[in-house]
């Protein structure tokens, strides 16, 4: 299996603390948090608003050190229930999205990291809709390839304190929220030896 779900990955306090972390961010709106969808497949897709915010990037190292901080523990604990020894993190960011007036759908797929082996850990911070969905394709170069017609193979509900640990070279997306409040993730792409727990 390509993915693994964790449910309550951390204790109780520490999902109430990165909670409380969220709530107080100073975010950052994007018009689409994931590349821009192409025009031939426009009626599959939509653009996903929302807010963002990056707390490690290769080239600038921490951006921000409060969510840093929140963060890298999780990205341990995540790895050490998979047996496996986190080595370093290439991206770390975290968004949030709210439900849009007369918008829904499906994000565009992608991977966060091009035709490049790494571990992804999505950890969801709230209990919401918007499920992150898997599909039938795999990055093996440099080229996105069609979703002109795609098919949905995995599907995970968000939910407080759940984790999914997954093959980054896996092309994902996620529906926009309707139903909830506020839908909030936290992404790592993380560089660790998972291939032979994730395959």
């Amino acid at each position: 299996m390509y993915y693994k779900v964790i449910d309550d990955v951390i204790s109780k306090d520490y999902q109430k603390y990165i909670q409380s972390v969220i709530y107080d961010m100073m975010w950052a709106y994007k018009p689409t948090l994931s590349s821009n969808t192409p025009i031939a497949e426009d009626e599959n897709f939509v653009d996903v608003p929302g807010f963002s915010k990056v707390f490690y990037n290769q080239d600038d190292g921490v951006t921000n050190q409060l969510l840093y901080n929140t963060a890298m523990p999780l990205a341990h604990i995540c790895c050490s229930k998979i047996n496996v020894e986190l080595e370093t993190i290439y991206y770390g960011r975290s968004f949030l999205q709210v439900p849009l007036q007369d918008k829904s759908g499906l994000s565009n797929p992608h991977i966060d990291i091009t035709n490049f082996n790494h571990l992804v850990c999505l950890y969801y911070v709230f209990d919401s809709d918007g499920d992150t969905v898997f599909f039938d394709k795999k990055s093996d170069s440099e080229e996105r390839p069609s979703f002109k017609d795609y098919k949905i193979i995995d599907r995970v509900t968000p939910k407080q304190g759940r984790v999914v640990l997954f093959d980054g070279r896996q092309y994902h997306a996620n529906y926009l929220p309707r139903k909830s409040d506020v839908r909030s993730v936290i992404n790592m792409n993380l560089g660790a030896d998972y291939k032979n727990v994730l395959q």
